[in-house]
């Protein structure tokens, strides 16, 4: 039954081109000495667990706050450590980085137990045309997630010590139409002191 499933779900992801990222695709990686201004930052994943399907209010998440007005996210890493509970399938514990980027470190291994992931550096996501711009409040959302749900309100997975999810991102210029106020609120203090 997870086979048929996990067949239709690679068709569908084909379809609608869903940004699925893993160590088994060929990766390319960010040059960390021309990246060096870039700001860098990671979260830590360790104790968190992996409930139910995309979406459902049970599944854990985190929150990074990156930028206060957006960054434009340029690198990932990760370093994941996760165990899987009862039947759940190691390949089912996914992460959802800002509805723009879905990670399944363990995407090969179809069976339940402990695995261990690494990008194996900083992947460059504008190589990969994966590089997207976090929403205006600056906060990096990350949703734990099954690919397959097991048991529905249980937990399937948890991500043990050391699990982390590291981005390198660029800070975004205010828009003008942000500047205004700004801009206005300057223009009518200059004029009072006058």
């Amino acid at each position: 039954m997870k086979c048929s499933i996990a067949i239709l779900a690679a068709i569908t992801g084909a379809a609608y081109a869903s940004p699925y990222l893993s160590n088994t695709q060929e990766l390319q990686y960010l040059d960390m000495t021309t990246a060096g201004g870039s700001p860098f930052d990671t979260v830590d994943l360790s104790g968190f667990n992996s409930w139910d399907g995309l979406g459902d209010p049970d599944n854990e998440s985190a929150q990074l706050q990156v930028a206060f007005g957006g960054a434009h996210i340029i690198g990932l890493s990760w370093d994941i450590y996760v165990s899987t509970v009862n039947s759940s399938w190691l390949s089912e514990a996914n992460i959802n980085i800002e509805d723009e980027i879905y990670l399944a470190p363990g995407v090969d291994d179809t069976f339940p137990g402990t695995g261990s992931y690494s990008s194996g550096g900083m992947i460059d996501l504008i190589a990969l045309g994966l590089d997207f711009f976090v929403s205006s409040d600056g906060m990096l959302d990350f949703e734990l997630f099954e690919s397959f749900d097991d048991e529905n309100g249980a937990i399937d997975a948890i991500y043990e010590h050391g699990s982390t999810l590291s981005v390198v991102y660029f800070l975004t210029p205010p828009t003008p139409g942000a500047l205004a106020p700004l801009a206005i609120s300057g223009f009518f203090v200059n004029r009072r002191r006058r």
